[in-house]
């Protein structure tokens, strides 16, 4: 019996040591879209964590259908984070006859972004999520529209509250 006890007591201890080992990592995940005058983005997806960071995987469609060609585009993702805004993916195109009516903006992977003090960022830190395309048009004039796809203020009621 006092075998037993000892049993026990180690193993509830043991318990205790290994549950205290286990530490919380928050992953987040975003599948973002959203439209602006002449362009529309699908399926652009964020994943943050502790360790990596990674944005891209979606679909840039064209809506005006007398232009689909052109000579130079690019597109830049912006996180504003801490009231911070940097760039956080970017993709250029150039050379003649670039077709535009459908671009994939590919994808980046790389660590994960971090604060003033040296820890990972998390998303209750990011502000506003929004994509700059930038093109010339038919008459070879740059033209610019933003897409915005994510802000911290109108986030209501969702699973990364």
């Amino acid at each position: 019996m006092k075998k037993f006890k000892y049993l026990s007591l180690f193993s509830l201890l043991f318990v205790f040591i290994l549950s205290g080992c286990n530490k919380r990592i928050d992953n987040y995940y975003m599948s973002l879209m959203g439209e602006s005058e002449s362009w529309r983005l699908t399926n652009y997806e964020i994943v943050l964590n502790e360790k990596d960071f990674k944005a891209g995987n979606g679909t840039l469609t064209y809506k005006n259908e007398q232009q689909t060609m052109t000579d130079w585009f690019e597109f830049s993702t912006h996180a504003v984070i801490n009231n911070k805004d940097t760039v956080v993916h970017q993709n250029a195109v150039s050379g003649p006859s670039t077709e535009l009516k459908e671009k994939s903006t590919g994808s980046i992977a790389g660590p994960t972004f971090i604060d003033e003090n040296n820890k990972p960022i998390t998303i209750d830190q990011v502000d506003s999520i929004y994509v700059v395309i930038k093109w010339k048009d038919e008459n070879n004039k740059e033209v610019e529209e933003r897409i915005d796809l994510y802000s911290k203020e109108n986030r209501g009621e969702s699973f990364l509250n």
